[in-house]
């Protein structure tokens, strides 16, 4: 069957424009690759040392640059120990274009957002497979305006590595931010944070909850709600319905 020379035109320039066009190596096989469109602001300039052969995955310790929109030299530059770039899914701005961001959809290198809800773009950097069940891990840059950098934030790190799903989602009109992870088919957790000064408070946590001894009878899952409420945790169960589904059945791992 032929394939249409015009998508395969439209599909490489739209590569070409959204993700990372690859330059040549060096002598040592360090590559040089352009990341645009993952902050509106800026363009981002990665120097990674070693990519291999792999056409879709390159990782490892990098230089990354980071240019401000027409700028001939880095507003700054971050030494970064190792950097997981997915050649089809490099970029992600939630403001710049479509894409599906979830637990188990596209996993991005660089995603831009306001992590922190301050009205400044911030940069989340892929460093591994570090979350739940080998999903990825990222490092979160805050944009601090005193400095004008972008400053590594350990405690929003910290929420989306060990047992989280991958990178937790933004609600810019609640100013909240979403982290999730599982135990298994049938154990879901859901956390939802607020960010004072910097740092994520957590103000609900959803547990739900089909595994035999939860209590929750066959068909049935436990519902576990804690939010906080007036500087005190309210705590509500309840039993609901499975529906011809169990807790886990959205693609993602058991």
């Amino acid at each position: 069957m032929s394939r249409n020379p015009g998508k395969m035109t439209a599909r490489t320039l739209l590569l070409a424009a959204l993700l990372l066009p690859l330059a040549a190596r060096d002598a040592s096989g360090q590559e040089t690759l352009q990341v645009r469109r993952a902050l509106r602001g800026y363009d981002l300039t990665v120097r990674v040392k070693s990519c291999g052969e792999d056409e879709h995955r390159c990782a490892g310790p990098a230089r990354l640059e980071i240019y401000r929109k027409g700028a001939a030299t880095p507003l700054q530059v971050l030494s970064l120990p190792h950097v997981e770039i997915y050649r089809d899914s490099v970029a992600h701005n939630p403001a710049a274009g479509p894409g599906r961001r979830g637990p188990y959809a596209e996993v991005y290198s660089f995603v831009g957002d306001d992590f922190n809800f301050d009205g400044d773009e911030d940069l989340a950097v892929c460093n591994g497979r570090n979350g739940g069940y080998g999903g990825p891990s990222y490092t979160i840059y805050l944009f601090e305006r005193r400095s004008g950098r972008f400053v590594e934030s350990r405690p929003l790190s910290r929420l989306n590595e060990g047992v989280y799903l991958g990178l937790f989602s933004a609600d810019p009109k609640r100013k909240r931010l979403t982290a999730s992870s599982k135990n298994g088919c049938c154990h879901h957790e859901t956390e939802v944070y607020a960010v004072v000064g910097g740092r994520p408070v957590l103000l609900e946590k959803t547990v739900e909850d089909a595994t035999p001894g939860s209590g929750a009878g066959e068909g049935f899952v436990l519902v576990t709600t804690k939010k906080r409420v007036k500087g005190r945790w309210v705590v509500t169960k309840k039993k609901e319905r499975l529906k011809g589904r169990e807790p886990g059945a959205d693609g993602g791992p058991n």
